[in-house]
């Protein structure tokens, strides 16, 4: 019975993982005029880069050519969405540049980690030892936004996720169209008081 319970909580605890939204960190410079913004354009530098560091073989050309024109797309179509136009021949409000990186990343666990340093546990001590360890592929996805006249950051957001081998393609394009609006969601269209 309490084997069954164990099982079904680790099973309840690994679902919960996997279906957690991506953890989005945003930075951003307080004094600039976000009122401002109403158009936009890719960086002329280029839209952005991919870079792929899992394996010593890895490539990250195949993953650019096939996501940056689903990520691209999710771009334009979240910002139209929250009311800026693509900059079509006068000069843009500000630039868009994008950064995915995948590399590995690692959960680990060990013995006693959750109990307390103290001896009223009535427990002896003993060594930490790794009980659990999990490596998977992580994805980080960046977004900058850039005052054109100085080509200086304004505002990052920084997404990161498990990325979950078993979707299908078009499941990962939902996900990182999913991804997008989430970020671009947290994009300041008022000055801060």
């Amino acid at each position: 019975m309490r084997r069954a319970a164990a099982a079904l909580l680790l099973f309840g605890l690994g679902t919960t993982v996997l279906m957690a939204k991506p953890k989005i960190q945003i930075q951003s410079k307080p004094d600039f005029n976000y009122a401002g913004l109403q158009t936009w354009a890719w960086n002329p530098g280029g839209p952005g880069d991919v870079k792929i560091w899992v394996t010593k073989d890895s490539k990250s050309e195949p993953v650019k050519r096939q996501y940056e024109p689903v990520l691209m797309k999710a771009v334009e179509d979240e910002l139209t969405k929250i009311g800026l136009a693509k900059a079509s021949g006068a000069a843009p409000d500000f630039l868009v540049t994008y950064y995915m990186l995948v590399t590995v990343g690692s959960s680990e666990h060990y013995a006693g980690q959750f109990l307390p340093n103290v001896t009223e546990w009535g427990l002896p001590p003993f060594t930490a030892q790794t009980t659990a360890l999990s490596v998977y592929p992580m994805g980080t996805l960046v977004l900058d936004v850039a005052s054109p006249d100085v080509d200086h950051v304004v505002w990052r957001a920084v997404a990161q996720a498990e990325i979950d081998l078993d979707k299908t393609e078009a499941q990962r394009a939902v996900r990182i169209k999913n991804v997008v609006h989430d970020i671009l969601a947290k994009l300041p269209r008022k000055n801060k008081k």
